[in-house]
């Protein structure tokens, strides 16, 4: 190798040691601190990202998912609402028919499923009913009234009490239901539905019960505080007390005792033709001993007005609950043959037309009973009447008061709601103070209205 390259070569490797001594050592690389629970925190907000790495991040992250992909849960109820409790009583056979006694349970459980769909009520359990209202003396039968309705539900911590009642009548029944708002005091929503003995009959048992839950959840909105306990589990000696603790508040509030409404009314206007007959008699002539000699069947008109209602809820009638009373204002008139026979045959007045116009009151009582297609309802009791007899010529033969008693029979023949037609038969005897007495017959088409 010649000198000249010899001196490069030794120049160069110089150059090379006099940069590397010249740059500064390299720092150790630090010793990583373990994380602990104390400073996890710390070591977390310790951690910067550089914004370009930050947005590499973002984008290698999956796509934000769309609003409509996005299950949202539902809004919260108001809290300061509460429900109103509803008790579904059994409702009353008023036709007593076993027949259809399965309607007692199957109609007001067929409110439930509707009125919770409204979303403002619950139900009750009714099992604990039947010891409150044996305790607070309120008869099955008298449930369908409000004040009841109102003084069982307080009792059990109800906020509303559905009663209601059916009758059948030949291949139908007709249900009546109503809502009571027990803090009002007062019906709510009432209704009634005629339903068909048949395979639809359920269908329209569903029908009354949605007709009746939209203006039920409309009227008795959820309430703002919260209602009282739902039901109370008590024995028999703490239901004594309570009832006796919600008897007296009652009787502080209204300290005058008031008489149940009645459950059945019904006014009825009976228009019809009437018979009076003696008893005995057989044919105009008969020696009757100077007595007046009516005619076998002597035809007249008679009209009534009669209200009936279940007799008043006291003590000491419980055990005629199953009886209804029937309490009518009646006038009639009749123009009657008749002849006065002397006991020796002789005809002391012959062929004579005596009228005779009577107007008085009557009480009786009745029970109905299902036959068929129809309602009967036999009846009998006791009346007063004021009676004028007068001769053709206006002598007055007898004027005053008359007692008698009566028996007969209601045949409803037909019914539309409120409204029915029946025929009514009815036969009395009427005693006159001077020794006479007669029978009366009458035939009446009667029309009424269940109130």
């Amino acid at each position: 190798m010649s000198k000249p390259i010899q001196s490069i070569l030794f120049y160069l490797m110089l150059f090379t040691v006099a940069s590397q001594a010249q740059q500064p050592p390299m720092p150790a690389a630090p010793t990583p601190t373990p994380v602990t629970e104390s400073n996890a925190e710390e070591t977390e907000s310790d951690i910067e990202i550089e914004p370009a790495v930050d947005e590499a991040l973002n984008e290698d992250a999956a796509p934000e998912a769309e609003d409509s992909d996005i299950k949202k849960d539902p809004p919260l109820p108001d809290k300061r609402k509460f429900n109103r409790r509803v008790m579904l009583m059994v409702f009353i056979n008023e036709s007593h028919d076993k027949d259809t006694e399965y309607l007692a349970i199957s109609v007001p459980d067929a409110f439930a499923t509707p009125l919770t769909k409204t979303g403002n009520f619950v139900i009750l359990n009714r099992n604990s009913v039947e010891r409150y209202m044996k305790a607070m003396s309120i008869p099955h039968d008298d449930i369908y009234k409000e004040e009841n309705a109102t003084r069982l539900g307080k009792a059990i911590g109800a906020d509303v009490v559905v009663v209601g009642k059916f009758l059948r009548q030949g291949d139908s029944v007709t249900v009546e239901a109503m809502a009571v708002d027990v803090q009002a005091g007062r019906v709510s929503v009432q209704d009634r539905e005629e339903i068909k003995t048949n395979t639809t009959m359920f269908n329209s048992i569903s029908k009354l019960a949605e007709r009746m839950s939209g203006p039920m959840a409309e009227k008795m909105q959820p309430l703002e505080t919260p209602p009282p306990p739902a039901e109370v589990v008590l024995d028999e000696k703490q239901v004594e007390e309570e009832v006796k603790k919600i008897e007296e508040k009652k009787a502080v509030a209204d300290p005058a005792p008031k008489i149940a409404a009645n459950d059945a009314r019904a006014l009825f206007l009976e228009p019809g033709i009437s018979f009076l007959q003696a008893p005995g008699v057989t044919g105009k002539q008969i020696a009757y001993d100077g007595k007046y000699a009516f005619g076998q069947l002597n035809p007249g008109i008679s009209v009534s007005l009669v209200f009936v209602s279940s007799l008043p809820h006291w003590s000491f009638l419980n055990f005629m609950r199953a009886f209804d009373y029937a309490a009518a204002l009646e006038y009639a008139r009749y123009a009657a043959a008749y002849e006065v026979v002397s006991s020796t045959g002789q005809t002391l007045i012959d062929s004579e037309t005596m009228r005779l116009q009577t107007f008085g009151g009557s009480f009786s009582l009745a029970r109905a009973f299902p036959v068929w297609y129809f309602t009967l309802t036999p009846y009998a009791g006791f009346s007063i009447d004021y009676a004028n007899f007068t001769a053709s010529d206006s002598t007055a033969l007898f004027k005053g008061v008359i007692p008698g008693a009566n028996v007969g029979c209601r045949w409803r023949i037909y019914q539309w709601r409120a409204f029915e037609i029946a025929v009514n038969w009815r036969s009395g005897f009427r005693y006159l103070n001077d020794g006479n007495s007669f029978l009366n017959h009458a035939i009446f088409i009667s029309g009424g209205y269940r109130l």
